[in-house]
């Protein structure tokens, strides 16, 4: 026994010298990329980065195109006056921009601009408003901030050189050193350092989404230049794993090196507040005789009653709000199963319950054209933060509408019609109620809305199927007569 606990001692103490000496070969390929950027000493004595540029970033994070296809261009929203700040020193960073739309969509401030300012200082972050308020944002917000903040090829390379980081996996791929970093609060990225410069090439790491269960972010540096004997790069872009979304183009006017900087210390109260966790309650509200409105959660979804099922039409906005719906939904009229939902189109937004209603085993009744692009979202594989699909795998069960299907029995008929001349979405679904002239559409209108470039599609679809329409019920707004809609038309 004596000698059996010997050698495990020996082979402990041999893995732990190997873990050691990985982390030495690592670290020396991490200090090789600090000297090339301007010395070890230079990079780790710096106190602030201030950069200025302008860019864009992909909307909705490249779920909002027109179509599913692949060749469909991207929507971007541009960034103009864009400043991140990054206070070294204490662990904190802005940014500030003017954001707007580089399409016509909804609401004029958003061709026209709206003022960005968001801040982490350590484990707080937080917005401010125009006026000057600040809010605390949630958990995830701040991790999102914290590994952006990260993808700063400064913040990165002295991150991994900082004592309580590990070091991991090193391995070489497309002329490229990789090394795993797991920081002391335990966020995760891997650096990649070139070769041939020993400069900082990418950043890689992965965030939760709604969506997409998890997704991989990739910031890529280019154009480097030196700025006060500091080696940095003029250009940045941001690509993700889905469909290779370039999620943020970022071009560099000017870096300001060890400069003067505003305190970006979070606010006592900010800090005092307790950290956002949100919450959903769907209220149910009847529309006609067997449908209801479930509203709440940002946008709507609507419950359908047949004589032996239930079926939900959108589940929208997020996970959390979508689970809220479909849970209520089942109180609504326990003896009936809830089976289905009509997805009115692909658009983020429209589908952030997607993954939970695959879990929960509902039928996805979608444009056909949307039908691969909902498969392709049901199988990514989500490891590092589980979602209600990764906790409880089933296979996605779709049913394809063309141009029309009716679902019709003794209790309701609807009608689902594939939309038309509608420039926002080229695989829609609208579906009607014959026996009420009820219509239900999303995004087709919004009495919110101050914008209507595609108006005309509204009025195009009814004439098209030839539908009496008297209540409009949108996934977006309330419920109002077609007398109240034609009045913003």
């Amino acid at each position: 026994m004596r000698h059996i606990k010997l050698a495990m001692l020996f082979l402990f103490g041999l893995c732990a010298t190997s873990a050691l000496q990985a982390q030495d070969v690592a670290r020396s390929v991490i200090t090789s990329a600090a000297e090339a950027m301007g010395g070890l000493d230079r990079i780790q004595s710096l106190r602030s980065l201030r950069l200025v540029g302008y860019g864009n970033e992909a909307y909705q994070d490249g779920g909002s195109e027109i179509t599913t296809e692949l060749t469909a261009p991207e929507k971007v929203t541009n960034l103009t006056a864009y400043e991140r700040v990054i206070d070294l020193a204490n662990d904190r960073t802005r940014v500030r921009a003017r954001m707007y739309r580089a399409f016509i969509f909804a609401g004029r401030a958003m061709m026209q601009g709206q003022p960005l300012d968001q801040t982490l200082d350590s484990d707080v972050a937080f917005d401010r408003a125009a006026n000057g308020t600040a809010r605390r944002g949630t958990a995830e917000v701040a991790l999102r901030r914290r590994m952006e903040l990260l993808a700063n090829p400064v913040v990165a390379v002295r991150t991994a050189l900082a004592a309580d980081s590990v070091l991991s996996n090193q391995r070489d791929s497309d002329g490229a050193t990789l090394v795993d970093v797991t920081t002391a609060t335990g966020a995760q990225y891997t650096l990649a350092i070139a070769a041939a410069t020993h400069l900082p090439q990418w950043v890689r790491w992965i965030l939760p989404h709604e969506n997409l269960g998890e997704l991989t972010y990739r910031a890529e540096f280019s154009g480097w230049q030196q700025i006060d004997g500091v080696q940095l790069p003029m250009s940045f872009n941001t690509v993700s794993d889905f469909r290779d979304t370039v999620m943020l183009r970022l071009h560099v006017d000017r870096w300001v090196v060890d400069g003067a900087i505003d305190d970006l210390v979070a606010p006592q109260d900010v800090r005092a507040a307790p950290v956002p966790v949100p919450t959903f309650t769907a209220e149910a509200t009847v529309v006609v005789p067997g449908v209801w409105l479930l509203t709440g959660g940002g946008a709507n979804s609507v419950l359908l009653e047949f004589a032996d099922h239930l079926t939900l039409f959108e589940v929208p906005t997020n996970r959390g709000w979508s689970q809220a719906v479909i849970d209520k939904a089942r109180t609504l009229v326990p003896a009936k199963p809830l089976t289905q939902v009509i997805i009115s189109h692909h658009h983020f937004d429209h589908t952030g319950g997607l993954r939970v209603a695959i879990a929960e085993g509902l039928t996805i009744v979608a444009q056909s054209g949307n039908l691969a692009w909902f498969s392709d979202l049901a199988a990514r594989p989500v490891t590092h933060f589980p979602d209600a699909l990764s906790r409880a795998p089933q296979p996605i069960k779709t049913l394809g509408v063309d141009d029309h299907l009716r679902m019709s029995d003794s209790a309701l008929t609807v009608d689902i019609y594939h939309t038309v001349a509608n420039a926002h979405m080229a695989h829609g679904l609208l579906a009607y109620i014959p026996e009420y002239k009820l219509l239900i559409q999303g995004d087709l209108f919004d009495m919110g809305w101050e914008v209507y470039f595609w108006g005309n599609t509204y009025q195009d679809n009814l004439t098209y199927r030839n539908l009496d329409v008297e209540i409009d019920v949108p996934i977006h707004g309330r419920v109002q007569t077609i007398d109240e809609v034609r009045t913003k038309l």
